[in-house]
């Protein structure tokens, strides 16, 4: 198909409204936007762009200086503290005067930074924007800036990019995509080009990619649908920098007892007017200024300035522990809680997958250390392994480390601190930790095990296998192939035939039926549900020997599940999502406080949640 100049954008609605995902036919989605796989024309996209604007988040309309001074203002508190004041003044009160005024004037400083800080969070959404796209334009592939691109676009994708803008996807190899940021699911997303409802949720539209998403493995090409406000991170950004003017529980009590305080000075006022002047047969001076004095007697100035007083503490408090508040009102609200809802991946927890449990034929190893930091150890029975030992273990976890599409980069910063990158899905991260941690050289492994074959994670079959060719120095078969699988363990105790005799590196290294043991389905199954019941994700790690007759090239999820069972089960792996130390402690003080704490998230439920409660026990 050749470029496209002359084929116009079909605009019966507007692109963004259109469910992308739904529509089957790529040429119905290429002629639909007016271009083709060769891209636009570099005419046509200068056009588009002035049609459509930049690829970039419109910053919220920011208001002026008196504007946001109004703001703090126009509330009940403020209006009852300059109306104590004025009073205050015209008795001549004039420290109480000062007083009063001092505390409008904390108030709206306090009010103005904290929207200050507000606004600076809303703009912080713009940073996980990409910066450069790879785009083709007129037949030719070349880079752009990401706010260049318009609907119409194709774009390349390739691992450790984020996604420019959103797209429909036309064309893919492997791909897989960290969609946290929109779905709070922590697995990157195997993409597809199946289109799917036109009412799927957001998480299910496996044909699209997402503005500021991560591709974190394979590659992709896509066709853009949306770009700026109108893609997905726009829409998130919109809800962010839209504030909507709410009434708190206290501003409606105050108001109440402000009228309730007032019709009661009023009527009191009059009386006594009416009683000094026809009762007391004062002139009419007199009764007004006596009645004007009861009335400002009746007034509690002081409550106003007690009660802002407080709320500025309240919010000073929260500004210590990073929390941004707009009103000093909504301080109040907090006091209200009885529910808190909250996301859990990178919430709750950190979001570093780590490898905590290693079982095999053999035993039940622990590994220590959190994070993607590879410092820690291995123990059995509460003992650390010797280095004996330790060469078991770096075999057993050969097939995490070669069956893995991610890596983790070791910085080190300015300051002289290591820092350790992760690059992919970070369960697999977490697997090459628990390797470095082992021992093993990443690198080498790779090289002197190449990969040959490979069929990549789906979340319909719930597992990834690698081939690799193994030639040790002096080996017979210098032509042998060992495919390493791995995955969710349901999916894959049907394929293993039988399992490691147990942990010594000749049983692990063994290749022939006989020197493997039958399978021993309820052996795994029971360990698998006492490592789960601990709030424990787990991999199951399989390998097998493939044939020289194999044809690798049809090597695919379903050839694999269609073969008789041809694995040998070497290892279940235990992986923790960590807690945060701050939301332990969170949630135990909610819990005293008698507020009931909500995970939303789309795992298993009686994984985090658990964990969090039996910590704060």
């Amino acid at each position: 198909m050749g470029s496209s100049s002359e084929a116009a954008v079909v605009d019966v609605k507007p692109l963004h409204d259109i469910p992308w995902h739904s529509i089957t036919d790529e040429s119905r989605i290429l002629k639909q936007l007016g271009t083709s796989l060769d891209g636009l024309l570099p005419e046509e996209a200068a056009k588009r762009l002035k049609q459509y604007g930049l690829n970039a988040l419109t910053p919220p309309k920011k208001p002026g200086f008196f504007a946001k001074l109004w703001g703090q203002i126009n509330n009940v508190l403020v209006w009852i503290l300059i109306a104590a004041a004025i009073v205050t003044a015209g008795l001549q009160e004039w420290i109480e005067t000062g007083l009063i005024i001092g505390v409008v004037i904390v108030n709206m400083l306090i009010g103005m930074i904290q929207e200050g800080k507000a606004e600076k969070a809303a703009e912080a959404i713009k940073a996980m924007l990409s910066s450069n796209a790879n785009v083709v334009r007129g037949g030719k592939r070349f880079s752009v800036e990401a706010e260049d691109l318009v609907p119409g676009d194709i774009v390349a994708v390739k691992s450790g990019d984020r996604i420019p803008a959103d797209l429909r996807l036309l064309q893919l190899t492997n791909l897989q995509v960290q969609e946290a940021m929109l779905t709070g699911e922590s697995v990157p997303i195997s993409k597809n080009l199946q289109s799917v409802p036109e009412r799927a949720a957001l998480g299910d539209r496996k044909c699209m990619a997402f503005s500021a998403t991560t591709v974190s493995a394979g590659q992709g090409l896509g066709v853009v649908i949306a770009t700026g406000d109108n893609a997905e991170i726009g829409k998130i950004s919109k809800m962010v920098s839209q504030v909507d003017t709410v009434r708190t529980n206290l501003l409606v009590q105050m108001e109440i007892l402000g009228r309730w305080l007032a019709t009661i000075v009023v009527l009191i006022a009059i009386g006594a007017f009416l009683l000094a002047f026809f009762r007391a047969k004062e002139g009419f001076t007199n009764a007004f200024e006596s009645a004007v004095a009861i009335a400002v007697a009746m007034i509690p100035e002081g409550l106003p300035a007690l009660v802002t007083i407080v709320l500025a503490l309240g919010t000073k408090k929260m500004a210590d522990h990073n929390a941004i508040i707009r009103q000093l009102p909504c301080v109040e609200t907090l006091g209200s809680l009885t529910v808190i809802c909250s996301d859990k991946t990178g919430t709750l927890t950190k979001n570093e997958m780590t490898v905590v449990s290693l079982r095999s034929a053999g035993g039940l190893y622990k590994v220590s250390g959190i994070g993607y930091a590879p410092k820690g150890g291995f123990s059995k029975d509460g003992h650390d392994l010797n280095q004996e030992e330790m060469v078991s273990i770096r075999a057993l976890l050969e097939g995490a480390v070669l069956c893995n599409d991610s890596s983790l980069h070791h910085d080190i910063t300015p300051d002289g601190k290591e820092h350790y990158r992760p690059n992919g899905a970070p369960t697999e991260v977490a697997l090459i930790t628990a390797g470095l941690k082992a021992g093993l050289d990443v690198d080498t492994l790779k090289k002197t095990k190449p990969r040959v074959a490979s069929v990549p994670f789906e979340s319909e079959h719930k597992f990834m296998a690698t081939v690799h060719q193994i030639s040790p120095p002096g080996a017979a078969n210098r032509n042998r192939k060992v495919i390493y699988v791995k995955g969710a363990p349901d999916r894959l105790f049907p394929m293993c035939k039988g399992q490691l005799k147990g942990d010594s590196p000749q049983d692990i290294d063994a290749s022939s039926d006989v020197a493997m043991a039958p399978m021993d389905d309820a052996f795994w199954r029971e360990h698998q549900d006492q490592l789960s019941s601990q709030g424990l994700r787990i991999l199951a790690l399989c390998r097998g020997e493939v044939g020289d007759a194999e044809d690798l090239k049809a090597l695919n999820p379903t050839a694999l599940l269609k073969r008789p069972p041809s694995l040998v089960m070497v290892a279940l792996v235990a992986i923790l999502d960590p807690p945060r130390d701050e939301a332990i402690q969170a949630v135990k003080v909610a819990h005293e406080a008698g507020i009931a704490v909500k995970m939303i998230t789309g795992a298993q439920l009686i994984l985090l949640y658990d964990m969090l409660c039996l910590q704060c026990l």
